[in-house]
């Protein structure tokens, strides 16, 4: 109900869920959704995706209604498919993962931050991985300043 009506008023939208609520979620067209790796691959029915699979898995989410699929692999990085078709990769940062609770949250907040900032989605997937990164690598959620810290590793 919350997509449907956030869809009518021409807002977008980023879902952050796994199985049947995240295919539900793609008729309303959302902005961006990030599946991880495990998550997407039990989507299509696989385990262990490949680097091609994965990419193959996130054009097919976009084909059913996804604008941008930005999907996290832990210390391998993330994968983003654009709208236009680009494909955009981004390793991770080198760190002693402390917690990983609220990193794939912290990388969603850390893509829309940057997204919204420069309009870039190279920009936007490197504060993503930032944000993640400084969340696994803290014993809560990461300050500002980490992120910002860790950015500029990248």
């Amino acid at each position: 109900e919350v997509l449907e009506a956030i869809h009518e008023t021409g807002a977008k939208c980023v879902v952050d869920a796994e199985k049947d609520l995240l295919m539900n979620s793609l008729k309303y067209h959302p902005f961006l959704i990030k599946p991880n790796d495990d998550e997407l691959a039990v989507l299509f029915g696989k385990k262990n995706l490949t680097e091609e699979e994965t990419i193959m898995c996130a054009h097919e989410l976009q084909k059913i209604g996804a604008e941008n699929v930005l999907v996290s692999m832990a210390e391998r990085g993330a994968i983003l498919i654009a709208e236009n078709g680009e494909v955009i990769k981004q390793k991770a940062v080198k760190g002693t993962v402390k917690n990983s609770v609220g990193a794939g949250d912290s990388m969603v907040a850390g893509f829309i931050s940057g997204y919204l900032k420069s309009g870039d989605f190279n920009e936007a997937l490197k504060m993503g991985i930032a944000a993640g990164g400084a969340t696994a690598f803290s014993d809560n959620l990461a300050t500002g300043e980490y992120i910002r810290e860790i950015y500029g590793r990248i």
